[in-house]
């Protein structure tokens, strides 16, 4: 039995530039019937977190955590990645300080599922 084609997306960045086509890819993925993922790490863990992702905007488009809410909505596994949980909770980032529906993980957990995507034809993109 094969696998279902998978897209993970790690974001790097909370650039505007790059917010907006990360979320916008992972709900065009959805849409399409391929599971998404999206790895929020570094400073693109603002995306995730309740007290910044109000603040990353880009005119003419709708809020950032509108985007995060419609990706999570439509079953893109999001989460905030770094290199260990403790590692995140340094940085302020737990269950209480991100959005309903984000998962807290490691790099080990990520690659993990990242690696094996990729090889039954998934697609790995960092932006």
């Amino acid at each position: 039995m094969s696998q279902k084609q998978e897209l993970h997306i790690v974001l790097v960045s909370n650039d505007p530039q790059r917010v907006y086509p990360a979320l916008t890819l992972v709900l065009a993925s959805t849409a399409l019937g391929v599971k998404a993922h999206l790895y929020c790490t570094m400073s693109g863990l603002d995306v995730v977190k309740k007290e910044t992702a109000n603040k990353i905007t880009l005119q003419g488009m709708p809020p950032i955590d509108k985007y995060l809410k419609d990706a999570i909505d439509s079953g893109t596994y999001v989460c905030a990645c770094a290199p260990s949980k403790e590692f995140l909770n340094k940085m302020g980032i737990t269950e209480e300080t991100v959005f309903p529906g984000v998962k807290l993980e490691d790099a080990v957990t990520f690659l993990n599922k990242a690696l094996n995507a990729a090889r039954n034809g998934g697609i790995v993109l960092f932006v």
